[in-house]
């Protein structure tokens, strides 16, 4: 592997006024990428607000590592992407609640995800789904087959309300955006420990389709169509990883696959880090025979029992390598 690492963050100071317009054809817009690295999206808005939580925080920590190790990624700043993000973000979730997240008004709408609202929990939710919607263009641009966003907090978000630590639904927001750019059949696969009920429950399921497996019963949702959802333990997490792969080449091809890559089955669910290297191994090749582009997303993954967050970040480096 070339040991090097670029970091593109020319976008950071782009004013909202030089961001592209929403309306002209979203295809021909460039990619704030400039090599033919492995982009993965991420800039200082992903840590925008004053409440500290692992979801608002340890993506700063994969970046450190990222660099640390010298990676053959490149970082890439998102916020070209952010008029667009908040157009689609409107086009998922209902404008009161958007509303609420942006002013802290009503209080209980604006903190039902479980944060203590401050004027940067809008931006720092705003940033997360950016960097997907960037990934996506990224990816079905043809510039490259795999892209990354160092982004949490997505999947159990409903249209009126946040829910588990998830603001906005950045996977439902990047499926939207997949859709608009021309996609016609999208694949989520959902490993986080928790199923994706709030990603489900937002999109059409004869356009995407949701292939999940989980350690956790929270957020659990109903199968329908080509779906799939498994909660299973940890001495059976690997064949149902396996297991759902191949569900998902049956039930493919696809346009765009989107992997929400937790690593709370490590941390709250009994299953072992090297299991989990397995996975993003496993998940990969996968991918890379299959030839259909994948976006990847951090997803949960959380301090508890001996896990720090160090660790964490730690874990969810393994994707950024798996993919690098």
């Amino acid at each position: 592997m070339q040991r090097n690492i670029a970091i593109n963050t020319a976008s950071s100071n782009t004013a909202p006024s030089d961001r592209p317009d929403p309306s002209t054809d979203r295809s021909r817009r460039p990619s704030p990428a400039t090599s033919n690295r492995t982009p993965v999206y991420w800039n200082e808005h992903f840590l925008a607000s004053r409440y500290a939580f692992d979801t608002t925080r340890k993506s700063a920590l994969v970046v450190d590592q990222i660099k640390e190790e010298d990676l053959n990624v490149e970082l890439v700043d998102p916020a070209t992407f952010a008029d667009e993000t908040e157009r689609l973000i409107g086009t998922v979730h209902d404008g009161a609640y958007v509303e609420a997240v942006r002013t802290g008004e009503p209080l209980d709408r604006a903190e039902s995800q479980g944060f203590s609202w401050d004027e940067g929990i809008y931006p720092m939710a705003l940033a997360h789904n950016s960097g997907l919607v960037a990934a996506v263009h990224d990816v079905l641009s043809g510039r490259v087959k795999v892209a990354g966003s160092l982004s949490s907090g997505l999947h159990h978000a409903r249209a009126r309300e946040g829910r588990g630590y998830c603001t906005f639904n950045g996977l439902a927001v990047a499926a939207r955006a997949a859709l608009d750019e021309g996609a016609n059949r999208i694949l989520i696969l959902d490993f986080d420990a928790h199923g994706g009920g709030g990603t489900r429950s937002l999109l059409a399921p004869d356009q995407v389709t949701q292939i999940d497996v989980s350690t956790n019963p929270f957020d659990r949702w109903t199968p329908e169509g080509s779906d799939s959802y498994r909660l299973v333990d940890a001495d059976d997490y690997l064949p149902a990883i396996s297991d759902a792969l191949d569900r998902a080449e049956e039930t493919g091809p696809f346009d765009l696959v989107l992997y929400n890559a937790g690593m709370d089955p490590v941390t709250d669910s009994g299953v072992s880090p090297t299991t989990i290297t397995h996975r993003e191994s496993q998940v990969a090749r996968w991918a890379t025979a299959r030839g259909w582009p994948l976006v990847y997303t951090l997803a949960g993954g959380y301090e508890h029992g001996r896990y720090r967050l160090d660790d964490v970040a730690t874990l969810h480096t393994l994707t950024v390598k798996a993919f690098a």
